[in-house]
């Protein structure tokens, strides 16, 4: 019987899962689910493990494990400690829930490590020392990968770009802090602006349509949200003097026409310094790079390959 892997991306408004075949490094299946704002962590688990039980049953595999990315900080036992975007879900017990309803180990991840991993092993088309990535979607996060290892710093918290401060009088963040870049740079922050400014919208993606369209107070919503972006990416490019920039998530994975003008918009940030000039791309892998994150982790977890550098080549 065939090896397989389940990987899954849990996001703040979005669901995604695969099946991988581990021999081939192959997506057999996937699937998407939409989660409203108030679903709670049991209905999220029980829709994704009757996915999981179907896929068992259908393709007559063994799945070994299931590795998963959350766009939560979770502590050393799998459980939330805080999501500011789902702060019902906070203290919520998932990893040891969810193993104990499908059966199987399960590796938990921060959603913008496993994009880094999947973008640092299946996405660049050369190889390097240093990657940091950017998710932007409900929220926002970031990942550090150093010749192959992902950096999590001393608490396992590093990457919480969307909460570095750009506004020090700005808003309050439902993480605590104040002016945080997720409050101006987020899809969650785009639908809150245009509703305070009287568009008749509820997803960020209107926002986006309604710029193309010429209508003035959104492209000056996307244009904000872009400036904003760049600032947060600017900073940790000095912080960290990374070789390559890969900028992912959902929101730019959808509309990649806008996104593309970070680059000259980090640049300008940067200035004269010696990172002026380093590479800013839009990922390669989309809205499926912690899916590759979590098939790249599952196949060196169950000795397919010893280093990350292999899946490349």
């Amino acid at each position: 019987m065939r090896e397989c892997l389940v990987t899954i991306d849990l996001g703040g408004s979005t669901v995604r899962m695969a099946l991988v075949d581990l021999e081939s490094a192959t997506m057999m299946e996937s699937m998407r689910i939409d989660l409203d704002k108030d679903t709670g962590p049991l209905q999220a688990i029980s829709q994704m493990a009757g996915v999981i039980s179907n896929w068992e049953e259908l393709a007559q595999r063994e799945i070994r494990g299931i590795v998963a990315g959350l766009a939560a900080l979770h502590d050393a036992s799998g459980t939330i400690v805080t999501w500011p975007n789902r702060p019902e879900w906070n203290g919520f017990a998932f990893r040891d829930t969810f193993a104990a309803l499908v059966g199987k180990p399960i590796v938990l991840f921060d959603d913008a490590n496993l994009g880094a991993l999947g973008e640092y092993a299946f996405g660049l088309d050369h190889s390097v020392q240093q990657l940091l990535y950017v998710v932007v979607g409900t929220g926002i996060g970031s990942s550090l990968v150093l010749q192959g290892n992902l950096y999590t710093g001393a608490r396992g918290a590093s990457g919480e770009l969307g909460h570095i401060t750009v506004d020090p009088w700005g808003e309050r963040c439902p993480c605590g802090g104040i002016g945080c870049l997720q409050m101006y740079a987020s899809g969650r922050a785009m639908e809150r602006i245009a509703q305070s400014k009287g568009l008749s919208i509820t997803r960020a993606s209107e926002v986006f349509h309604l710029a193309s369209q010429g209508n003035e107070t959104a492209q000056w919503i996307v244009t904000d949200s872009l400036r904003m972006l760049a600032i947060g990416i600017a900073n940790a490019i000095r912080l960290f003097d990374p070789e390559v920039v890969v900028v992912g998530g959902g929101m730019a994975s959808r509309f990649p026409d806008h996104y593309r003008s970070l680059e000259k918009h980090i640049q300008d940030f940067l200035g004269t310094l010696p990172q002026r000039n380093v590479s800013v791309k839009l990922s390669a892998l989309g809205e499926d790079a912690a899916l590759w994150g979590g098939i790249a982790y599952g196949l060196r977890m169950f000795g397919k390959i010893e280093e990350l550098e292999g899946v490349r080549k």
